[in-house]
């Protein structure tokens, strides 16, 4: 299984069109590598943390309709605002143009993330199928750590807390679990740009969630736990969206805007 998936990456490296077109044949061989981890891991030590991405039976219709459809709505609304400030930048000043595209494209992907996962998991329920939350109320989050562990993409979150943290953290290496969780996910999605826009966007994206993981170690050290609400949050909307133009502008290039 090894080989087949190192050939999956080598052979992802050899794919030409466009930069959307390598990124998503890039992915594969991800999907694959997460795959073989969780099927060669130790299901014993692992189960637990493993059924929190299971797909199941669903026993009822978890998700109100209604709330699911406005859901989608809402967030077409912001997703399609944010499109047309993308395709149609109105100021001639360089800094004010590249704010409004950052922040268009935080929005966007925000937006568009939640949006999806709302759609694919009603699609699920629909067919009597229940999938694990992907996103859970992101901008609620009081800290990076509870943003990036509990609160954005779910499910990659509970692989990398599996099979990357937890090795390190049950040898009592638990910074350097959170240092590599994050390293690991840099990696990931460093892997997609640099098979579509090249080695310095790859560098940049990976950047953006070693930051993340220094960040995570400062806040346990700042007990940000302990602070009122308000400034936790804002400390936590700070840091996402200062640091976000390292992935923003990449993903906005791969998409040509």
């Amino acid at each position: 299984m090894a080989l087949f998936i190192a050939g999956l990456f080598v052979a992802s490296c050899f794919v030409t069109g466009t930069p959307i077109t390598r990124a998503l044949i890039a992915f594969v061989p991800l999907v694959a590598l997460m795959c073989g981890v969780e099927f060669m891991a130790d299901a014993r030590n692992n189960l637990r943390s493993r059924e929190r991405w299971r797909i199941r039976r669903a026993t009822k219709f978890a998700v109100p309709l209604l709330d699911g459809v406005l859901n989608i709505f809402l967030h077409a609304m912001l997703a399609s605002i944010a499109l047309l400030i993308l395709l149609h930048p109105q100021s001639s000043d360089y800094f004010l143009r590249e704010s409004l595209r950052l922040g268009a494209g935080a929005t966007l992907l925000y937006a568009s993330a939640a949006m999806i996962a709302t759609t694919v998991t009603l699609l699920f329920l629909a067919a009597g199928y229940s999938l694990p939350v992907v996103h859970r109320h992101p901008v609620a989050a009081r800290s990076v750590e509870e943003f990036w562990a509990r609160r954005w993409n779910i499910t990659v979150s509970a692989w990398l807390h599996a099979f990357v943290f937890l090795p390190l953290a049950r040898r009592r290496r638990v910074a350097l679990g959170i240092m590599l969780a994050f390293l690991v996910s840099g990696a990931m999605h460093g892997w997609l740009v640099l098979s579509a826009l090249g080695p310095w966007a790859a560098f940049t994206a990976t950047l953006f969630f070693v930051i993340q993981g220094v960040v995570v170690l400062v806040e346990n050290r700042l007990r940000i736990q302990t602070w009122p609400v308000p400034l936790a949050r804002a400390w936590t909307v700070i840091i996402i969206l200062g640091t976000s133009p390292l992935f923003i502008d990449p993903g906005l290039r791969l998409f040509g805007l």
